[in-house]
């Protein structure tokens, strides 16, 4: 058979452009890297042999050489795919899950046809050779291909199962090693006199290396530094070899600041400066740029930790000369322990993202240290972030009723509407938890507007008033009552619903009236009919002064005072003056925390017109809480 060798020369040439250029680059080698170089001169060395032995054929050169090379080649041959598949599972971390069972039965296939290629000169199952008919297929050669497609099937699953892991890119350039590989194997089949495997499996090597090995893609070339991916490689390589290393980071916290007042030219002259002055100081520790003004250096236990930091502490707090100005850099700085301190990759990265652009207090040169129980405070802010923006998409949000007890009427006469939040992983979130989270972002505006346009619905809907309520209570926010349009927004939903002005009480907590804006919010929507109440009386400052001053309609005395006035004498005489001030003022009382029969009794005793408690409810669904009015 005469063969064809140009695709052979072709992939050739690629294998030796993708080497000289991989060894011309110091690159960060992690465990896949090695497999991959394994690839790479596998590749370069099946391409050799596979022209050597049609040269050896067409030649008739003696039978023990062209054995020989032939069974290197085939073998070779059948490692490829194996070799790819061991390197499909370092990228995608899925190595840990093979078993003693399991790992026998990936050696399986690559030894039989191991052990078919070695017995071949005895068997000429796999191939034969003479001088007379050269080299020839034997009945048997096609089995070879059975140990290809099993690991090829074998690489498709670890890619289905943890192609997650991968970026986009990453997933093409791996899919394409596969398609060419195989469609290589096929074409081969069909067209045996054309040399075709190897060129297809260099065109997949060059996918690889330009997605996922190529050392390029590792450095900063702005600052000729180490990136995000650069750094990530090397806490893997550290983490690998099991080491004990440290991680120092370094965010300039006024970097977005110089940009917007300086310009992007200046801002990264600015960091540029400052990046040079660090690498200096810590050689040969590399540095790293991770974003938007975030360094890092891994330093091993074999480099003076404390001295490099030192160092660096020392750089940051000289300022920056360009032109003829001079900026002060503005840093936080913080320390990492592995693995004492962080225990993953995704513990290091979480403690540069949440903590070192937090904004912490500190002084000039201060190094903060994270917890385990700091990163998993973090994690679960994110996290609850996370289920707030969700559930703002997809009004998930549950609005609970807990309804108020008047003694005069003994009945139900009001409900206070409380925001819930439910995830199916979380579970329940505290409103203590998620509402300042809500409210330092902006969200409680969105979230305030949900509670009340639902409330108002469930008003108009079911005709609440039919059941003997007067009026539902509505919490404001701090946030809430900053915005200069809150009467038009919450008079607006109202009068879309039809529902009057005097059905909603407004509470207010004491901490939102140290906003300006506030009474003029509270007088003008007065005006109108609505009536407001101070929540939460008795806790923080209880300050008489806010009581007086503002136009409110109830006071709403806090449970934990309600509740210590049963443990403590002096506590109840408190708790009985205030009752009976707030009475001589005109204004009506909701005592909150009542829970048993006999705080009941002494509440109702010491002139409390509404309670609300667990004694009555606690709060329930818009569904409980109809059926508790039926």
């Amino acid at each position: 058979m005469r063969y064809v060798i140009h695709y052979d020369i072709a992939a050739l040439v690629l294998a030796i452009n993708i080497l000289v250029h991989f060894y011309h680059k110091k690159g960060i080698r992690l465990s896949q890297t090695y497999a991959f170089i394994g690839l790479l001169w596998l590749s370069l060395t099946m391409d050799l042999l596979d022209m050597l032995t049609v040269v050896m054929d067409q030649y008739r050169l003696p039978v023990i050489p062209v054995y020989l090379a032939n069974i290197v080649y085939l073998i070779g041959f059948n490692v490829l795919p194996f070799l790819y598949y061991l390197y499909l599972m370092l990228l995608t971390k899925s190595r840990t899950e093979w078993k003693v069972g399991n790992r026998i039965l990936l050696y399986a296939p690559i030894s039989f046809t191991v052990f078919l290629v070695l017995t071949s000169p005895v068997t000429d199952l796999v191939f034969y050779y003479n001088l007379e008919e050269g080299y020839c297929h034997g009945v048997g050669f096609h089995l070879l291909y059975i140990s290809s497609i099993v690991y090829m099937c074998a690489s498709l699953y670890v890619w289905a199962k943890y192609s997650v892991k991968l970026t986009a890119w990453q997933k093409v350039s791996v899919s394409a090693y596969m398609t060419a590989t195989i469609l290589g194997i096929l074409l081969q089949i069909v067209f045996p006199n054309i040399l075709l495997i190897q060129f297809a499996v260099s065109i997949a090597l060059l996918f690889l290396y330009m997605s996922l090995e190529n050392p390029d893609d590792d450095e900063d070339k702005r600052y000729a530094v180490y990136n995000r991916r650069g750094f990530d490689k090397m806490i893997a390589k550290a983490m690998e070899r099991q080491d004990t290393f440290h991680v120092f980071a370094i965010n300039v916290t006024n970097y977005r600041a110089v940009r917007e007042a300086v310009g992007v030219e200046f801002s990264e002259a600015f960091l540029k400066n400052i990046i040079d002055r660090i690498r200096v100081r810590v050689k040969p520790v590399p540095l790293c740029y991770l974003s938007e003004g975030r360094l890092a250096v891994v330093i091993e236990e074999k480099y003076p930790v404390d001295k490099i930091v030192a160092s660096i502490c020392e750089e940051v707090e000289k300022p920056v000369a360009l032109q003829d100005m001079y900026i002060q850099p503005e840093t936080m700085l913080l320390q990492m322990d592995y693995p004492n301190e962080v225990k993953t990759l995704e513990d290091i990265v979480d403690s540069i993202d949440y903590l070192a652009a937090a904004p912490f207090e500190s002084s000039a040169g201060d190094v903060l240290h994270v917890s385990g129980e700091i990163l998993a405070e973090k994690r679960r802010e994110s996290r609850i972030l996370q289920v707030m923006q969700q559930a703002l998409a997809q009004k998930s949000f549950q609005v609970y009723y807990q309804p108020i007890f008047s003694v005069e009427k003994q009945r139900y006469n009001s409900a206070e509407a409380l925001i819930r939040l439910y995830d199916e992983e979380m579970g329940f979130i505290s409103p203590d938890e998620f509402i300042p989270m809500a409210e330092k972002n902006g969200m409680i505006l969105k979230i305030g507007e949900f509670v009340f346009r639902t409330v108002c619905e469930m008003m108009e809907r079911e005709q609440i008033w039919e059941k003997g309520i007067d009026y539902i209570e509505v919490n404001l926010s701090v946030v809430q009552c900053m915005q200069e349009d809150i009467c038009e927004m919450l008079y607006g939903i109202m009068d879309e619903y039809g529902i009057p002005y005097s059905y909603i009480n407004f509470e207010i907590t004491e901490t939102t009236l140290s906003n300006d804006t506030l009474w003029n919010i509270m007088e003008r929507m007065t005006v109108g009919g609505s009536t407001f109440s101070l929540d939460d009386y008795g806790t923080g400052y209880s300050n008489l002064t806010n009581v007086l001053k503002y136009p409110f309609h109830i006071v709403k005395l806090d449970k934990t005072m309600v509740w210590y006035a049963m443990e403590n004498e002096y506590a109840m005489k408190a708790l009985k003056h205030t009752v009976s001030m707030i009475r001589d003022l005109d204004m009506h009382i909701v005592a909150e925390g009542a829970e048993t029969e006999e705080q009941l009794r002494i509440l109702v005793d010491m002139g409390c017109e509404y309670l609300q408690g667990y004694y009555f409810s606690k709060p329930v669904p818009e569904d409980v809480f109809l059926s508790k009015l039926a």
